[in-house]
């Protein structure tokens, strides 16, 4: 079995974010490729922050390494930098545990979130090596699935994609992959055959595009269509991915997450999810609060999400809040809860968001007038919109975010002005007291919705229906408005529109330039415009209102909801009628709860654990402790920082009585050793912590020894008066400090081990025995807006030369170690980027 473990190590200084690239997370499970498991690379196409952060990945990667017989690795989107330093050297992309090449895993997972992430698809399969088309792939590359929401419409990408999951991955992942590791020995193209077999999975290459008849079977024995998957037993799934992974990084969402539902009953007539997650699933509320806990309590979070479309649906919502914060009570972890909705809002719900420590609260009117509302099936008016912000405003919130869309289907002029009359009208209610962040965003039309025959507004409209309301809002210093980038919310539209000859547009523009779509320092719809133009395609596609009887591309696959009911659901609109939440006005017959049945949950009031408790009212003494570790190997590219986090994440998950900050974000009172330059190993970094009582220093060492991060290791523990020198003794009891210090005043010194390899030898050689002959040494040091001239040698106190190392004794403060070294031996950051340097010693 071929594994090439790729060693990129010396790139990591040159980039940006090189903690992005290293893994070493707490909970990571580090299984290695082997013969005997089917070996997966879950891979999410966008930056580690953004991917990081996702529930899905986390859930699948929980599942498959939990199997014996299967293995998962990571990869995210690398930066344009680290991708860049990658093709130069000819080195492909890798799994971000196994350090193996992409090209070397039996089944290659991408998650498909957004259109905005189909370039990062083919931009990470350009890194590895891998062919796009999946015809050129043959039998020694990695199966390459796909699955998630935008596999709804699989065709624009059907030639890329060896396979698609359409549906919920539970159950679906591992009967795939029992599957693959039934017929590993066999051709792909026979793995692919009975792939085709499950329900669930679509196999593009045994179907054909026929004009006028959409997708249709090419091979005998595969289905005419493609059945989504639905997870069942919602509840089976609770305990799959409690030991959520904790990065050194921040993602965009920092938090441990729980789902409590998944589906919706309120038919928004423009939202794919809220069909396709159909029907609703509530989780067990004490189910959810034993995850929290046990999730907050092993790995130290400070903030838990409570995930659903529509968290205040989530029929225990209110004793669900009220359980969690007496659980989190004083214990200073705060509660996330996204997806509100303005007519289930009232004032305890609000009063109960204020205690778990938001500082806003977000609302989607998503129109201006009634008549739209009506149309897109929000079933609450204007009063109901003002009322939400007055509880908030109430109840001391400060700040209401407000989103509304534009391009509505059958949107006028008098909708688009009725969004700055409904904002007036708040304002008129809130006399100016509460900040309003307000998001337009341009309707796109989605797959299985019964919006999804309409067209896009063209780029023009768009932009001067955001504009107008920008411009006449921003006479109001407390309102801040932001719109999505109108062009690629049309390169969104295209595709969810179009059918297989996408994937020749893709790949096209994608040759042209577009690459993280997502970032709009990066997107340029210039590149998907000469694009499709070349290709002689039809650019206007996503302006195409499609008729009621036409095919459409992703007739083939069935999600449970009836085609006569989104049909049903069009014409409603045109007539501006609404459909009552089946939760209140009977069942709406959409065909979801045909197969599985919906789940709604009741409080029994059940005695739940507790959280680990830590925090000590009105502190009258603290105690402080000194923790000497090292850091090494791949853990020498996170930044201070982000070590500081995740130590505060470690000493929250432990058992030693932590001493805590006082205010709105309490944290653990430490306080570290001087920042080591990213690229540096320490072996003798330290921390201090304050405890609220005395303990013997075994006990916190004892503690500590329980964290597995490699690289990460924890020497002693000793207890003495900060003033005293280095210590050479450990004492086993605590003092009780008076006053602060900062560290360069405790600390002043460092003491430096520098390899010498042998493409630079000649030159750190001749310049450090120059450096040790001379009485000064200016250096031009470059600052942010200046240069300024130090002296090296009032700096450096001595330099040794031996064989393989140059040892250097400095201060800590003046000039880096990389400034040393370029004054010295004009050796930059770049060529430095190849030498070990350890920090061995810190000293007064």
């Amino acid at each position: 079995m071929k594994t090439k473990k790729i060693d990129y190590r010396h790139l990591l200084s040159y980039v940006e974010k090189p903690s992005r690239y290293i893994n070493h997370e707490i909970n990571a499970c580090h299984k290695e490729l082997n013969e005997d498991t089917v070996n997966f690379c879950l891979a999410f196409p966008e930056v580690y922050e953004v991917g990081i952060s996702h529930l899905g990945i986390k859930i699948l990667y929980s599942i498959l390494n939990n199997e014996k017989d299967s293995m998962a690795d990571r990869v995210y989107s690398p930066w344009p930098d680290f991708a860049k330093l990658l093709k130069k050297e000819g080195l492909p992309l890798f799994g971000i545990e196994s350090k193996v090449a992409l090209a070397d895993f039996d089944v290659l997972g991408f998650t498909l979130q957004t259109e905005q992430n189909f370039t990062n698809i083919l931009y990470m399969l350009d890194i590895s090596m891998i062919p796009f088309y999946s015809k050129d792939r043959d039998d020694s590359f990695p199966l390459i699935i796909g699955g998630g929401i935008n596999a709804l419409n699989p065709e624009p990408l059907a030639d890329i994609f060896d396979a698609f999951l359409i549906g919920e991955g539970e159950d679906a992942i591992i009967e795939f992959k029992n599957c693959v590791m039934k017929n590993k020995n066999l051709p792909k193209i026979e793995i692919l055959f009975k792939v085709a077999q499950i329900e669930g999975f679509y196999v593009p290459r045994f179907y054909d595009e026929v004009i006028g008849k959409g997708i249709v079977p090419n091979t005998e024995g595969v289905p005419v269509k493609i059945i989504a998957r639905k997870f069942k037993d919602f509840d089976k799934g609770t305990k799959s991915h409690v030991d959520q992974l904790v990065p050194w990084p921040e993602g965009t969402h920092n938090r441990y997450v729980s789902e409590i539902m998944r589906g919706c009953t309120r038919g928004c007539r423009f939202c794919q999810a809220g069909m396709f997650y159909r029907p609703t699933r509530e989780r067990n509320p004490e189910w959810v609060i034993q995850q929290i806990i046990e999730g907050i309590n092993k790995n130290g979070w400070d903030e838990a999400g409570l995930l659903s479309l529509s968290s205040s649906d989530y029929s225990c919502i209110k004793p669900l809040l009220i359980e969690l914060l007496n659980k989190f009570n004083s214990e200073g972890v705060s509660l996330a809860l996204p997806s509100l909705r303005i007519d289930s809002i009232d004032g305890s719900l609000v009063n109960l968001l204020n205690q778990i420590r938001k500082t806003g609260l977000t609302l989607a009117p998503e129109a201006g007038t009634q008549r739209l509302r009506n149309m897109i099936n929000k079933n609450f008016t204007e009063d109901d919109i003002i009322q939400a912000v007055k509880f908030a405003q109430d109840n001391g919130f400060k700040q209401v975010k407000l989103y509304f869309m534009v391009g509505l289907p059958f949107e006028t002029d008098e909708d688009v002005e009725g969004i700055i009359t409904l904002v007036e009208n708040i304002i008129s209610h809130t006399g100016k007291r509460v900040a309003l962040n307000i998001t337009l965003s341009p309707f796109v039309p989605k797959p299985f919705t019964p919006f999804q025959w309409a067209g896009m507004n063209d780029p023009e409209i768009l932009l001067e229906k955001v504009l107008k309301i920008k411009h006449y809002l921003q006479r109001f210093r407390f309102i801040k408005v932001k719109y999505h980038t109108v062009e690629n919310s049309i390169m969104e539209g295209i595709f969810s529109k179009i059918g297989r000859s996408g994937a020749e547009w893709l790949i096209k523009a994608y040759e042209n330039g577009a690459i993280l779509d997502g970032w709009n320092e990066f997107f340029n719809f210039v590149y998907w415009k000469n694009a499709g133009e070349s290709l002689g395609q039809n650019l206007k596609i996503y302006s195409h209102q499609n008729q009621l009887d036409e095919v459409l591309p992703w007739d083939h696959i069935d999600i449970g909801i009836k085609k006569d009911f989104l049909l049903s659901e069009w014409n409603k609109a045109l007539n501006e009628e609404k459909t009552e939440d089946c939760r209140q006005g009977g069942c709406s017959q959409c065909g979801a709860c045909d197969d599985t049945q919906p789940v709604f949950t009741q409080w029994t009031g059940k005695e739940l654990p507790e959280l680990k408790s830590k925090r000590v009212k009105n502190q009258q003494k603290v105690f402080y402790y000194r923790v000497y570790y090292s850091r090494q190997d791949y853990l020498q590219f996170v930044n201070h920082l982000d070590v500081l986090r995740m130590i505060h994440r470690i000493l929250q998950s432990s058992s030693i009585p932590i001493a805590f900050s006082e205010g709105f974000n309490p944290h653990p009172k430490t306080r570290f050793s001087p920042p080591l330059a990213i690229g540096i190993e320490g072996l003798n970094e330290f921390f201090e912590i304050g405890v609220t009582e005395v303990v013997r220093a075994e006990f916190i060492y004892s503690d500590l020894q329980n964290i597995k991060i490699p690289g990460l290791k924890f020497h002693f523990v000793i207890a003495e008066n900060i003033s005293s020198h280095y210590p050479e003794n450990i004492e086993l009891f605590a003092y009780q400090t008076k006053g602060k210090y900062t560290e360069n005043q405790l600390f002043v010194l460092e003491n430096l081990q520098i390899k010498i390899p042998d493409l630079l030898r000649e030159r750190m050689i001749n310049g450090f025995s120059q450096f040790r002959n001379v009485d000064q040494w200016i250096y031009q040091k470059k600052k942010k807006d200046r240069t300024v001239e130090v002296d090296l040698k009032q700096i450096i106190i001595q330099v040794q030369i031996s064989d393989q190392y140059i040892y250097v004794e400095k201060n800590i403060v003046g000039a880096s170690v990389f400034d040393v070294l370029l004054g010295v031996c004009g050796i930059n950051r770049e060529e430095a980027g190849i030498l070990e340097i350890i920090r061995q010693k810190l000293h007064p």
